[in-house]
């Protein structure tokens, strides 16, 4: 019989998520080692998330990813890697600025394939231009690629044709089972996640508040995430009354009841390549109020599975919550069973394994002894 071919699958904290739900079934046709590489003083945890009896290696970074210090790091692991004498190596890390750069010095470029969360990084993420400059040196090298939405597909063909392109969907992100109802007497709104600039919560916070002083009150904007500069929003906010927040790195437990408490999901966000919050969106039958950005345009259909606004403005956004608040509960309802049938057609788990298995095949097909 010959023997499975080896596959070295390493997966950052931030992508948990991503990998959880399918590295497991894979072990049937490959021999994989996975690595967990929990960047420095990491806030996620892995808690609901791997509950089988397959789980990863885990390698704590000691330092910062910019610290110089963290390459002495990355070069214990690499030899460990290169002892490992894996077939194939799968890695959505990108360690900026200097692991992928040292990765290429260990291993044939052929032998690597690489899950590109963000082909462009979105504006007014951290270091958005030196993480493209960073991304462009290690796609001119790397033949592999893989992505998650026609939308970052187009972009990494139209950049660089001459690659091999794989596009295999997120998996929807289930923390567990939740018997929270969303609030009888209101219509609840929801912004989580990390908030950052390019994700519009401003925008959302002002629409918001129009709406509460224009005599609209059985509504709520509930707020949940972790924050580096609360301070700017929470002054935006002005003690109004309507909405509530929770600024915190939220435990993988608390993600159901938070997700399932509202009628609405809002995503404002400016930039973006794809969202995990949208997937959440999906488990949990949660319908969304999302900008027309290109990348969200084609994950929601409009008035399908969620509505549109025009992005960045606060005039549409607001037009579309009245919408939606005077349309309660019956374009609500539409709207979730909707969603039900969506994630039954594009979200079926053994599809999606078979297409990784495809992708995993090829790779290893193309990669020179």
């Amino acid at each position: 019989m010959d023997r499975k071919k080896k596959i070295c699958w390493l997966t950052p904290d931030y992508f948990i998520i991503v990998d959880a739900p399918k590295v497991p079934y894979l072990i049937n046709d490959y021999d994989i080692e996975w690595i967990l590489i929990n960047t420095y003083n990491t806030f996620r945890k892995t808690d609901g998330l791997l509950t089988g009896e397959f789980k990863p290696r885990e390698y704590n970074l000691k330092f910062r990813q910019r610290d110089p210090r963290v390459i002495w790091q990355y070069l214990r692991l690499l030899f460990r890697i290169r002892r490992m004498k894996a077939d194939l190596i799968y890695i959505s890390f990108h360690g900026f600025p200097f692991f992928l750069p040292l990765l290429l010095m260990f291993f044939n470029a052929d032998k690597i394939v690489w899950g590109v969360h963000n082909v462009r990084t979105p504006k007014g993420a951290s270091n958005s231009r030196l993480m493209d400059i960073y991304q462009d040196y290690v796609f001119k090298r790397i033949k592999n690629i893989h992505v998650f939405s026609e939308y970052q597909l187009s972009i990494v063909k139209e950049m660089f044709p001459q690659k091999n392109h794989y596009l295999i969907p997120l998996t929807l992100e289930d923390y567990g089972v939740s018997h929270v109802l969303p609030p009888e007497n209101s219509i609840r709104f929801l912004f989580f996640g990390y908030i950052k600039e390019y994700k519009g919560l401003d925008l959302l916070i002002s629409s918001f508040k129009k709406l509460w002083d224009s005599g609209i009150r059985n509504i709520e904007l509930l707020i949940v995430g972790k924050c580096d500069n609360w301070d700017y929003y929470n002054s935006r906010i002005n003690g109004n009354t309507g909405i509530k927040t929770r600024i915190e790195s939220i435990p993988n437990t608390d993600i159901p009841d938070v997700i399932s408490s509202c009628h609405y999901i809002v995503l404002p966000y400016k930039d973006s390549a794809q969202s995990g919050v949208l997937n959440l969106a999906y488990q949990y039958n949660r319908p969304v109020i999302v900008s027309d950005i290109e990348a969200l345009k084609q994950a929601v259909i409009n008035g399908t599975t969620g509505l549109f606004f025009k992005n960045g403005s606060q005039e549409s956004l607001t037009e579309v919550m009245k919408e939606a608040i005077l349309s309660h509960p019956g374009k609500y309802l539409e709207l979730r069973r909707n969603m039900g049938s969506f994630v039954e057609k594009e979200f079926d788990m053994d599809k999606i394994i078979n297409r990784y298995k495809a992708l995993l095949n090829d790779c290893l097909g193309k990669v020179k002894n």
